[in-house]
């Protein structure tokens, strides 16, 4: 025991010794390296956005107003070009709707600041097939399914999806609250109360969502250049997204072996840190080139590419409900003096549900969700 208890306290005085105070020299950073975001896109609008690197000073009130300006171009090397038109918050968007799918393509970047900037001229990545979208249950909810085929010659793969889906409140409301009356109205249910207006009653609802981070497979290894049934979604049974009608547009476009490597090192730097086994913290070369300025540096990789899209639509038959709405609602209580305080129910997250008419012991209350 005496040699254990020697042996920890050794150890605790080497990791004491291990700890020393340490500050980050962040004051002299400034916004110069910059960030391009997005890919050339055939056959539909292009979205470009630039950015800064933004040191650790920076507070998000000076992220959401400092954006690189300039003249954005998009080449061919036939010799049309098609120029961006800025939006807001460093993004550009370009007509390319009806650009040729043959020939090469370049993104050229000219700042206000004298900078300039550029891609390699770069192919147009083989359009890839939408073999299967499906859904089917799993132990605890539904999942969704994609099986890809690059056909010829296209093997890497990058896709992402807006979901959208419609769900309703627990509750439609028989009466409406009015907070903040005067305390001699405050018991008077005829006050306390009134009938909702109808645009006030929001029970069917719906919200839209993008993917944040772009999904990536490859086929390089094997025989042939598919993916199939890879599971990229699940959803458990109480979620309430497929409540009642889901539905999920997913967008696919085809990858060169240089941009799936950048993207996977993005995706591993900013998902996977924090343990450790992670990936060390390192910068990679996109294939963005500063042409008036070999020291500078920009962070991104634009491809070019068509893209190909499908919907699939989830019905309500794999949700549960994780709880009875009915169980929440209460008759609201009074003090020990018989008065009732309804604006503090109100403060605290509740609301008038149901009842047969106005009163101070016949409506029930619920969660104001």
């Amino acid at each position: 025991m005496r040699k254990t208890a020697f042996i920890l306290s050794a150890a605790l005085l080497l990791l004491s010794g291990c700890i020393y105070p340490f500050r980050a020299d962040i004051e002299s950073e400034s916004f110069d390296n910059i960030v391009v975001s997005g890919d050339i896109l055939i056959g539909e609008p292009t979205r470009i956005t630039l950015g800064y690197v933004y040191p650790l000073s920076a507070f998000p009130s000076e992220m959401r107003k400092e954006y690189p300006t300039g003249k954005l171009t998009i080449e061919n090397d036939s010799g049309s070009s098609w120029k961006g038109v800025y939006q807001y918050r460093g993004a550009y968007v370009f007509d390319t709707s009806k650009a040729p799918a043959s020939g090469k393509y370049r993104l050229r970047i000219e700042l206000d600041d004298g900078r300039e900037y550029e891609t390699p001229w770069t192919g147009v990545k083989q359009t890839p097939v939408i073999t299967d979208l499906r859904y089917a249950g799993t132990d605890d909810g539904v999942g969704l399914f994609l099986s890809l085929d690059g056909a010829d010659s296209l093997w890497n793969f990058r896709w992402d999806y807006t979901e959208t889906w419609e769900y309703h409140a627990d509750y439609i409301p028989a009466f409406m609250f009015v907070p903040g009356l005067p305390e001699a109205d405050r018991q008077n249910p005829s006050k306390i109360y009134r009938e909702p207006d109808p645009s006030e009653i929001n029970y069917t609802c719906w919200t839209t969502r993008n993917s944040i981070e772009p999904f990536l497979g490859s086929a390089e290894g094997q025989s042939d250049n598919r993916l199939s049934d890879v599971c990229f979604m699940t959803m458990q049974s109480t979620d309430i997204r497929i409540s009642t009608l889901y539905s999920i547009l997913l967008t696919v476009q085809g990858l060169s072996s240089e941009a799936l490597a950048w993207h996977r090192h993005m995706n591993a730097l900013s998902n996977e840190t924090g343990s450790l086994f992670s990936p060390t913290p390192s910068e990679m070369r996109g294939n963005v080139v500063c042409t008036s300025d070999g020291t500078q540096t920009a962070l991104g990789y634009v491809d070019v590419a068509c893209r190909v899209s499908k919907r699939i639509y989830v019905p309500n038959t794999f949700y549960t409900r994780p709880y009875d709405p009915d169980v929440l609602l209460f008759f609201p209580a009074p003090d020990e003096d018989g008065n009732y305080d309804f604006d503090q129910e109100f403060r605290m997250g509740s609301a008038p549900v149901r009842g047969e008419e106005p009163s101070l012991t016949g409506v029930e209350w619920g969660p104001k969700r």
